[in-house]
């Protein structure tokens, strides 16, 4: 039974939303102060007038969460409920670093604030998070404030002081390995060590043994313990596990339950913590009989999933900006280019879209980037992925074999001279186009990358047409004009 008369405060500059909360929690018998005043809402707050504040973030001419301190000064237990339309990570974080009993991203579903509300009221919330630090939202790696963004952002903020097992689920490219390190650099093992396990490389039998080699109690020697204090405690990353065997995923699991899964002694309060992921979903390839259901559950404690690019398309601006922040280039893209983009499947997520806009920047010459360009780079590249999929077991010099054999079929019969210098011009040219995508348009990384000096690197680029169009980034970027268009 909800407490009668118990007393709200709604503290928003918005109209329409103190009038709809005011009406829906007075029908519901509480009493309702609303205002946009601040000073008003906090002298109700230090007269012990008000059972539970409900605020934005943003308000007008103050920081909503200088305005959270200044409440908790006057009242430490009065429960918070903070919403806001500028939906971010930072929010989500300094949300949970401020101990605010529940956070809604506008739009939010009324039923469900109240029900947070009535919650609230029949007990405070424990102070189970501890952060410190102070968050800065360009360090964060993940942008987007679409729907599925602010609740993953929230699911985020709620385990970044725990030592849960977590299972990072979603598509090759949605960022994984990202999340991963944010619950990591922001948690309270952040001063240890990220340690990655490439279980992909090791043979079955020695997947245990790998492991191993990270915990301490197997040591005799003291020198070496203390050598591993360091790691032990931080977090072991181990990526991709739905493409390890059966016969490994045994040995993994091995490991897991002797010192993680199933102790009786809060073994996670002292050992590593542990961050899987997986492009493939696991619950079906447990259901097929290709992973095992026992390590599933041993690791499928908090899951997190990473929507694909193309079930958010409304963040691609936001990261196109990102992308292209640290560049001093003043280029636009076309209304059509734009909605190519919005439309695009995206298959290689957002991996796919940032190498595409580095492309674009080191390869395009022109101020304004047109969708034919565009749809030529995402077409070669939607070719190159197929057949590298297609191919991906076989080393490079099979693949140059093949292609040596379709060219003699093709031109059986024909004349053929200066043989050697075309293949190397083919081979060459790619590999120098993509080094300079790679090192971002650097010619001094780009020559160490290649493993020749600077001149021989730009002769190069000069017979292949890429000096010229690599000194565009050196400039900077401005998107505004286009994306305001959209």
């Amino acid at each position: 039974m909800v407490i009668k008369k118990s007393t709200i405060l709604i503290l928003d500059d918005d109209t329409s939303i103190r009038t709809v909360l005011s009406q829906a929690f007075t029908r519901l018998e509480f009493n309702v102060m609303a205002t946009t005043k601040v000073e008003l809402g906090l002298d109700w707050v230090k007269k012990n007038k008000v059972d539970l504040v409900i605020t934005d973030i943003m308000m007008p001419d103050i920081n909503g969460f200088d305005v959270i301190d200044r409440i908790k000064s006057f009242n430490i237990n009065v429960p918070i409920i903070a919403i806001s339309a500028l939906s971010t990570l930072s929010t989500a974080l300094e949300v949970e670093r401020k101990n605010i009993f529940e956070y809604f991203p506008k739009p939010f579903d009324l039923n469900k604030l109240i029900a947070t509300v009535q919650k609230a009221l029949k007990s405070l919330k424990v102070n189970f998070y501890n952060f410190d630090g102070i968050i800065h939202e360009e360090n964060l790696p993940l942008i987007g404030q679409s729907t599925a963004m602010q609740e993953l952002y929230r699911m985020i903020a709620r385990l970044i002081q725990s030592d849960l097992t977590v299972l990072i689920t979603g598509e090759s490219g949605t960022g994984k390995e990202l999340v991963a390190k944010v619950l990591h650099n922001y948690g309270n093992r952040k001063n240890n060590s990220f340690i990655t396990i490439n279980l992909a490389i090791l043979q079955d039998d020695d997947i245990e043994n790998e492991l191993l080699k990270y915990t301490p109690f197997i040591h005799e020697n003291k020198k070496e313990i203390d050598n591993l204090e360091k790691n032990y405690k931080g977090t072991l990353f181990l990526d991709e596990i739905g493409e390890l065997s059966l016969s490994a995923q045994f040995h993994l699991l091995k490991f897991l339950e002797k010192n993680f899964c199933f102790s009786t002694n809060n073994s996670n309060t002292k050992n590593y913590r542990i961050i899987a992921t997986s492009k493939n979903n696991l619950f079906e390839l447990v259901k097929t009989g290709h992973f095992r259901e026992d390590l599933f559950y041993c690791l499928n404690i908090a899951p997190l999933y990473l929507p694909p690019l193309r079930e958010r398309t409304e963040d691609i601006p936001l990261l196109i900006q990102h992308f292209l922040k640290n560049d001093q280039n003043i280029i636009n893209f076309s209304n059509e280019t734009m909605d190519y983009f919005l439309t695009y499947s995206w298959p290689g997520n957002i991996r796919e879209l940032k190498n595409i806009i580095t492309r674009l920047l080191i390869l395009y010459p022109y101020e304004t980037i047109e969708v034919d360009f565009v749809k030529k780079i995402l077409n070669d590249s939607s070719m190159i992925d197929k057949s590298f999929k297609l191919d991906s077991l076989k080393p490079l010099s099979k693949l140059i074999e093949s292609h040596l054999n379709r060219y003699f079929i093709e031109n059986k019969g024909q004349p053929i001279s200066n043989l050697h210098e075309k293949i190397i011009m083919e081979v060459e040219r790619p590999l120098i186009e993509m080094a300079l995508v790679e090192a971002e348009g650097n010619q001094i990384k780009t020559a160490s990358m290649l493993g020749i000096n600077r001149n021989t690197l730009r002769k190069k680029m000069k017979m292949f047409n890429l000096l010229e169009l690599s000194k565009k980034h050196k400039g900077s970027t401005c998107l505004e004009k286009s994306i305001s268009r959209k």
